[in-house]
């Protein structure tokens, strides 16, 4: 029997993948960075050196409280983008299920471009999973709004879009029923996954948990802790490099580094990357632990 790592966050899933279509007809540098930062990071069982990890349990306390909010400055090379926030805005219930609801939100410009992004993620514990995911793009020309409805039972995933006619959300023709990993992940369920694994300097985590098939599996190195500084402070890290099996910010030939404060906070505090097209960095300039009440 492999060993348990006390407070591992994941669940042994299954081993169908959701496939998904309907890719974004105009992909703009700044989308990409943020779908290749959060896409993927999702564990099935992962490995510390040569060592197989077993999953255990998420802990029974959810790590991160309600209020909990990251700001972020956003550079694409010596250019400020914009700013990105993180938040951990309430408790709602879900098809008779509690789910925290997490947002991530990007607004930034350069010359002739523009971005406002919101993406949600409802998620429940125990086990670990993503009950629903809605993003609301606007990327310049291009515009998005649709959801994912995750049901656990049946291990199945349903697109919705909105109708802005009937000013409500409508099934997609197609993607109906799609198969689901057991303890399927958003792109932002999987960024607060990679928070809480017990991270030790040489070891290698492999995952095959997300949704969409081409992604996987993902690779997260421990390389080394550093100290850095932001305009948040200075603090001590652990520095990862995830490694996903598609181009972008974290493919193979990418050289990302996401620095991870050595707290119990377990704080996003820096992302460094070198791509083609040019670097893309991220620094934490504020974050809140405020207890905020709970919504439904």
């Amino acid at each position: 029997m492999p060993e348990r790592h006390p407070g591992s966050p994941w669940q042994d899933p299954a081993s169908a993948p959701l496939e998904r279509g309907g890719a974004s007809p105009r992909a703009a540098v700044f989308a990409s960075v943020l779908v290749a930062l959060l896409a993927g990071i999702a564990p099935l069982a992962g490995q510390t050196g040569s060592e197989a990890v077993d999953a255990g349990p998420f802990p029974e306390a959810w790590p991160f409280p309600i209020g909990q909010e990251a700001e972020y400055a956003v550079t694409f090379g010596p250019v400020r983008f914009g700013r990105m926030h993180l938040r951990v805005e309430a408790q709602d219930t879900i098809r008779s299920t509690p789910a925290y609801r997490i947002a991530m939100e990007m607004k930034g410009s350069i010359p002739f471009y523009r971005m406002d992004d919101r993406s949600v993620s409802w998620l429940a514990t125990e086990p670990y999973r993503t009950l629903r995911f809605e993003e609301i793009l606007h990327q310049g020309d291009y515009r998005r709004h649709r959801r994912w409805e995750l049901d656990h039972e049946a291990l199945t995933a349903t697109r919705e879009d909105w109708d802005e006619e009937t000013q409500a959300y409508r099934p997609h023709r197609r993607e109906r029923d799609l198969p689901i990993p057991q303890g399927a992940l958003d792109e932002i369920s999987y960024l607060f996954l990679i928070r809480s694994l017990p991270f030790e300097v040489g070891g290698t985590y492999e995952f095959d948990r997300y949704f969409e098939e081409d992604g996987n599996p993902v690779i997260v190195e421990v390389l080394r802790r550093e100290r850095v500084r932001v305009p948040a402070g200075t603090f001590e890290t652990f520095v990862v490099r995830p490694i996903i099996q598609t181009d972008g910010l974290f493919g193979e030939e990418g050289q990302a580094e996401v620095f991870i404060s050595d707290d119990d906070r377990r704080l996003i505090v820096q992302i460094k990357s070198r791509m083609r097209r040019g670097s893309v960095n991220m620094y934490l300039r504020g974050f809140e632990q405020n207890e905020a009440e709970t919504g439904r």
